[in-house]
């Protein structure tokens, strides 16, 4: 017990002679100790990071955010990329106060507000932190997944005022229903003026709603996949369209992209105010579907007993660790094993997987489970059979118009019951190929929502931020 104090203590003394060091402007002492502790190089076989000259040198912001894209620029041997994860830029943000706030608030705050005080106060210090950051370390170009991560906001508005170009890795892919695009749209429109050079999307809907939005224009937007599928696409291409495994002595494996009975396609509580500003139009999603948490207990119950009745499969649970940590689905699902009764220790194949690489998971798959993700596309281009658990006749509800794939049933697997799950798992474990025109449609599906088949995402990022980089270099001079 004296440890936990003593631990609590000296950790209540860092954090308050930090804040004295921010609030008391000390610029360069933080960079320095951003420079040590916060920023990291991202190393990549042979591709030397510590080596500066000739090089475009790429900081990530909120590096914890992305999806694998430092890792992917990493390779790229004229790149040097360095990445900061999101709680080394909270924790600037909570040196000057612990209040929470909006981000368009934040943005669009006038003169006279609270708000604008606190504001002119971050910024007075962050004008000197860049300064002194950039006075140690050489950077290029910042890079972010999102505009919506409002520590992010000081570094990228004055590193980009310092002539240092900011490209938007948008991370948001699915605009796959009109209440999806609508309300990114109106979000977007929230935002405008958040200082961005460049934006870099997944497909050309996304792109749409950054242009409809004024957000943008058109120029400032390239619609250029996304870099994570690189290695699938040619991984499938190599395989010639077919099913691919990179084990083949592997047992046989089921997997269920987990996903929470609380998803707003199944309904929420309230619109957002955003949904609202369309009037009725989104009114059915305020009616929460009644057997949407049944369908989830039958979907979960149904795998247990297929992992008790084929023991030779291995079946295999893949969450977001988000999911089990946020929510009140998860303790669901707790519950729910709870009540079968069965020791899931000693069930050997079955297990939950949060941190597994999700390609290898789907290329070791032999049946997929899924129902509002981009992994029902990465599953489907790999040529696994993917099953939707659509029970207790979802499809004749209203919140079915939110449904990602509800144009495109042809291309997959449903499953209207828990007992059409199970049968369909069993079936398609014996019979898992897909017909040729069905691989085809999907391949087409996929390049709707990733614009590219060819897995040359990395070459079209890399020319796009050398030519950004050399732009804004130009105008320096």
């Amino acid at each position: 017990m004296n440890y936990k104090i003593l631990t609590k203590y000296i950790s209540f003394i860092r954090r308050n002679i930090f804040r004295w060091f921010v609030r008391n402007n000390h610029y360069f002492v933080i960079a320095l100790f951003y420079k040590m502790f916060a920023i990291k190089m991202k190393k990549n076989g042979n591709n030397s990071q510590a080596d500066v000259s000739g090089k475009i040198t790429i900081l990530a912001i909120s590096a914890d955010k992305f999806r694998g894209d430092p890792e992917c620029l990493a390779q790229v041997s004229k790149f040097r990329v360095l990445t900061m994860d999101g709680k080394w830029a909270r924790k600037l943000m909570a040196a000057f106060t612990d209040k929470r706030f909006s981000l368009d608030k934040y943005l669009n705050t006038e003169v006279g507000d609270d708000l604008y005080v606190l504001k002119e106060k971050i910024d007075t210090f962050f004008s000197g932190f860049i300064l002194s950051l950039l006075w140690l370390i050489k950077i290029d170009c910042v890079i972010t997944v999102h505009y919506r991560y409002i520590a992010d906001l000081p570094w990228v508005m004055h590193l980009t005022n310092k002539g240092i170009p900011h490209i938007c890795f948008y991370r948001e892919g699915l605009l796959s229903a009109d209440r999806f695009y609508d309300g990114v749209t109106a979000r977007h429109r929230l935002f405008h003026g958040y200082p961005v050079t460049h934006i870099i999307v997944h497909n050309q809907k996304c792109k749409n709603s950054f242009v409809e939005s004024s957000f943008t224009t058109e120029r400032q937007v390239s619609v250029h996949g996304a870099l994570r599928m690189d290695n699938l696409l040619k991984l499938v291409n190599s395989g010639k369209c077919g099913a691919i495994s990179k084990d083949k002595g592997r047992r046989k494996r089921v997997t269920l992209f987990y996903f929470p009975y609380s998803k707003s396609i199944f309904g929420k509580r309230r619109l957002a105010e955003i949904e609202k500003s369309y009037g009725n139009k989104y009114c059915y999603v305020e009616k929460t579907w009644p057997r949407r948490i049944d369908l989830f207990r039958d979907l979960h119950i149904s795998i247990i007993r297929l992992a008790q009745r084929l023991p030779n499969v291995d079946f295999v649970i893949k969450p977001k660790l988000v999911y089990m940590t946020k929510g009140i689905s998860w303790d669901r699902y707790l519950k729910i094993i709870k009540e079968t009764g069965i020791d899931l220790d000693k069930l050997k194949n079955y297990t939950i997987e949060p941190n597994v690489n999700v390609h290898d998971l789907i290329i070791n798959s032999d049946v997929v489970i899924a129902l509002q993700s981009s992994a029902v596309l990465e599953s489907a281009i790999a040529g696994k059979p993917v099953i939707f658990p659509l029970f207790y006749d979802y499809k004749k509800t209203r919140n079915f118009n939110d449904f990602s794939w509800r144009n495109h049933l042809d291309l997959f697997d449903v499953a209207e019951s828990a007992d059409e799950l199970e049968a369909l798992v069993i079936e398609r474990l014996e019979n898992p190929g897909i017909e040729a025109k069905t691989m085809k449609d999907r391949r087409r599906l996929f390049k709707e929502y990733f614009s590219d088949l060819e897995g040359v995402a990395l070459r079209k990022y890399s020319e796009k931020i050398n030519n950004i980089v050399a732009s804004a270099k130009k105008k320096v001079r």
